[in-house]
């Protein structure tokens, strides 16, 4: 019954799900610094430079959907500052990666710029043409993840996809915070703790903030059954491990995800502490 779903229970499942996949994000980060090689560090990077430089344009067309909305001027300042920590992120990125392939290099592939070159309008969002072939084509498992996003987007009812809407950006703070806990072995791994440290003070409170804002506005008439909505939260969780596994050049075997996947699925994952204090 929709009343069993009390805006703290709402908070405590929607935020044990990314917290298990903060779990699930360890064991692969920590596959990661086990057997990185500079091709695995120079792919990590690029990529995460292009889904910072792909974050700077979407926010932009959320903000001005907010104010078609009727959001005020003041509350439309919160995108500004949001767009801002996005081009600092990419700038550090950027730094992370003249450590790797020399400063002035040019970026190894010209295509990762397709890799979150999505735009929402009043329909929905899409990728931007072109972009998405060539997405499909180079990075399959990031455009498993992303294709679900947005069918989350753009199909589900309006309560059930902007809670799981929250599972981008909360759900990514897990990925950051794991490779803040990069062991200081090399400058790389050193400089990547202490930008992945300001990520993570930059981001972690955005996912937790919308999920309390979105849990005491629970609206049955404009929600899935709760269950179902929890069962993508999971299976996103899972395209989330897969699409970092591949961005890092594949450390964990199809075998090892699938022994996640199942962990993911039955609840057994012990849920990592990164939400604790903001929750």
């Amino acid at each position: 019954m929709s009343s069993e779903w009390t805006a703290d229970r709402i908070v405590e499942q929607t935020i044990r799900i990314m917290s298990q996949g903060v779990t699930a994000m360890q064991r692969l980060t920590d596959a990661y610094f086990a057997k990185r090689t500079q091709e695995a560090d120079v792919n990590w990077v690029t990529i995460q430079m292009a889904r910072e430089y792909g974050a700077m344009s979407f926010y932009g067309d959320l903000a001005r959907l907010a104010i078609r909305g009727g959001i005020s001027g003041r509350d439309a300042d919160e995108f500004t500052h949001i767009i801002k920590e996005e081009v600092d992120h990419y700038r550090s990125y950027q730094i992370l990666l003249d450590l790797t392939i020399g400063k002035d290099t040019p970026i190894p592939d010209d295509d990762c710029f397709h890799y979150l070159n999505i735009r929402f309008t009043p329909d929905g969002v899409a990728f931007f043409p072109g972009s998405e072939e060539v997405v499909a084509r180079k990075w399959p498992e990031h455009h498993r993840f992303i294709s679900l996003w947005m069918d989350n987007y753009n199909n589900l009812p309006s309560w059930s996809s902007k809670l799981l809407m929250t599972q981008g950006e909360g759900g990514s703070c897990g990925w950051h915070w794991c490779l803040a806990n990069a062991p200081q072995t090399d400058d790389f791994l050193k400089g990547t703790a202490k930008l992945e440290k300001v990520v993570v003070e930059d981001e972690l409170q955005h996912g937790p903030d919308e999920i309390r804002r979105l849990a005491e506005a629970y609206d049955p008439a404009n929600a899935m059954p709760m269950e179902a909505m929890f069962e993508i939260a999971r299976e996103m969780r899972y395209l989330d491990i897969r699409e970092r596994n591949e961005q890092f050049l594949y450390p964990l075997s199809e075998a090892e995800l699938e022994e996640i996947r199942g962990l993911i699925y039955s609840d057994t994952l012990e849920p990592a502490t990164i939400y604790d204090a903001v929750a």
